[in-house]
């Protein structure tokens, strides 16, 4: 049996993945050719493109025909061969046709001289094949790399950088959309670290098994991009004759505008703007200590991002995935299928039921269906995966599995028209300030 060591070109990026060892698939193929060798090499073609598939594109070219780059190692460990490509010609086009995959070991089982420049072999091939450790039916989403209109942004004595306000965001989402179990999450930010691995496994020094790992990057369903439009701290003084001295304001605000896109289409599933403008109370949730003049500003620069994160994904999972009724038991208590971060102990959720299909009557397209509210139920435990939650509202008996569950926005009470002081007096007869 001889050994040899097939490295197949690969143009597109790859991404080399763990906790699987590789395996092997036998094919036996035929093949024919003016030497020996060649008819060996064909059959070597066959053998991988049966096990691992073909790539096929067709168009005119300069030159019809790309023969196969090969070298041949002779020594007595095996046989070392390079393939770049091979296509074929017909009808003024060309066809090219690209095979990707790693042979350990091959046997001639039978061959024979059909005449002059004919020779034909038949062999038997061990392909590799690299089955990934998690394999899994949901949809492939990829964050792309999230855009800025400035260099930096400015919190206070906090400016963090147009690379750093994208990080933040793109693992913020990242994390968030893994948490809601709907979506294979694919990497796109750290493409030169898996360039360095790739060509460590493509070196020398990597062992033929390891290089099975090549050729295995996913491509995405749906991709979410989008750009930071604005976000900043605004702190502004204002008199104030009750205390004779100014007193400090404070506002902050985020605009980030995203689109989900089909990916092999490049269809626009879903366009949308977050837009958070917090000021005066609002300000203080987003750190833990209120300290005006020893203000952590990074924690709010933290928690504003994980509140815009989270406003993308509940729109896009409403969208794809609304959260549904998972179970019902005897004694009342739901399930519902979405826990993680993005549902929180003491969350109320709307229960609907669905009518019928509407038909927009311009695109003949689905515009969705009727929906009619049946009930209403507070969540009492989350799970990294599902939530329990019980009744408060409604029939339970209307309540079954499949049902579609939105959570209840609290709308905040809206002030007269002048501003409110936001002084207030104690009882010893002295005022505190806001932000005090």
């Amino acid at each position: 049996m001889k050994k040899i060591y097939m490295l197949l070109l690969v143009a597109a990026l790859v991404c080399p993945k763990a906790f699987s060892a590789p395996i092997t698939i036998v094919r036996q193929t035929k093949g024919q050719g003016v030497t020996r060798e060649q008819a060996i090499d064909k059959a070597l073609y066959q053998a991988v493109a049966q096990a691992k598939g073909i790539a096929v594109s067709s168009g005119r070219y300069d030159f019809g025909f790309q023969s196969s780059g090969v070298g041949i190692d002779t020594k007595d460990t095996g046989k070392s061969i390079e393939f770049d490509s091979v296509s074929v010609q017909a009808g003024g086009s060309t066809r090219l046709t690209d095979i990707a995959g790693w042979v350990k070991s091959y046997e001639v089982i039978d061959e024979q001289k059909i005449d002059d420049r004919t020779y034909e072999v038949t062999i038997k091939a061990w392909v590799y094949d690299y089955e990934d450790p998690e394999q899994t039916k949901r949809l492939k989403l990829a964050i792309m790399p999230i855009q800025t209109l400035y260099d930096s942004y400015r919190f206070g004595n906090y400016v963090p950088s147009a690379v750093e306000m994208s990080l933040k965001l793109s693992q913020q989402l990242s994390a968030g959309i893994t948490q809601t179990n709907k979506f294979a999450v694919l990497d796109r930010e750290y493409i030169s670290e898996f360039a360095q691995n790739r060509n460590i496994l493509i070196s020398d020094d990597s062992p033929i098994e390891e290089k099975a790992r090549l050729g295995q990057v996913l491509g995405a369903d749906y991709m979410i991009v989008g750009t930071i439009s604005n976000a900043g701290l605004k702190i502004k003084e204002r008199a104030s004759r009750a205390i004779g001295r100014a007193i400090r304001e404070y506002e902050v605000d985020y605009v980030f505008d995203y689109r989900l896109i089909v990916a092999p289409t490049r269809q626009v599933k879903l366009a949308d703007t977050v837009n958070i403008a917090l000021e005066r109370d609002q300000v203080r949730v987003l750190v833990k200590r209120w300290r005006p003049e020893d203000l952590d500003y990074r924690e709010m620069v933290d928690n504003l991002t994980a509140r815009v994160a989270k406003q993308v994904i509940d729109s896009i999972i409403d969208r794809l995935y609304p959260i549904r009724i998972a179970s019902k038991n005897i004694t009342g208590q739901l399930i519902i299928n979405q826990g993680g971060k993005r549902i929180s102990k003491g969350s109320v959720l709307d229960v609907f039921v669905q009518g019928e299909e509407i038909i927009d009557v311009d695109t003949k397209e689905s515009l969705g269906r009727t929906e009619s509210h049946i009930a209403t139920i507070e969540i009492e435990k989350v799970t990294p995966t599902i939530s329990y939650a019980r009744l408060v509202k409604g029939d339970l008996d209307k309540i079954s599995v499949g049902l579609i569950c939105r959570l209840k926005k609290v709308v905040p009470e809206k002030s007269g028209g002048s501003r409110r002081s936001g002084i207030k007096r104690t009882p010893q007869g002295g005022v505190k300030l806001p932000f005090d």
